[in-house]
C-alpha cells in the first residue's frame, strides 16, 4: 500500500467531493494497519476512497487499536464527532488520481515531506 489516510471534508448535494483534510496521511502503511481499516470499513481493492459514518468509527478504532495502531486508532475515535462527511482512501499505486480524495491525499503527502 502506497498511502492511507482518515480523512473529513465536504460534498455537495450530489454527494461529489469538495474538498479533504487529511490529519495524518501515511506514506506506505504498515500491512496490519491497512487489513485492519480494509476489513473494518469493507473497502475494496485498489484505490479506493471509501466513505463512512461517525458511528463507523468505533469500530474502527477498535480494529486498529487491535493490530497495534493507536494514533490512527485515536484519529478514528476523535472522528465519531464529526458533523462533516468521513473518508478513508486506500492509494494501492502511484497513478494520477481519478478523485477528489486522491488529489487531495496526494497533495497533503507533498505538504508533509
Amino acid at each position: 500500500m502506497l498511502s492511507f489516510a482518515l480523512g473529513i471534508g465536504t460534498q455537495n448535494t450530489q454527494g461529489d467531493w469538495l474538498e479533504i483534510y487529511y490529519p495524518a496521511p501515511l506514506l506506505n502503511p504498515d500491512a496490519s494497519l491497512v487489513a485492519a481499516a480494509k476489513e473494518a470499513l469493507d473497502a475494496p481493492a485498489g484505490n479506493a476512497p471509501v466513505s463512512f459514518l461517525p458511528e463507523d468509527c468505533t469500530r474502527l478504532a477498535k480494529a486498529l487499536e487491535a493490530a497495534g495502531h493507536s494514533e490512527q486508532a485515536a484519529l478514528a475515535e476523535s472522528l465519531a464527532t464529526s458533523k462533516r462527511p468521513l473518508v478513508a482512501m486506500f492509494l494501492e499505486s502511484d497513478q494520477p488520481p481519478q478523485t477528489a480524495p486522491e488529489v487531495y491525499l496526494k497533495l497533503h503527502l507533498l505538504s508533509h515531506r
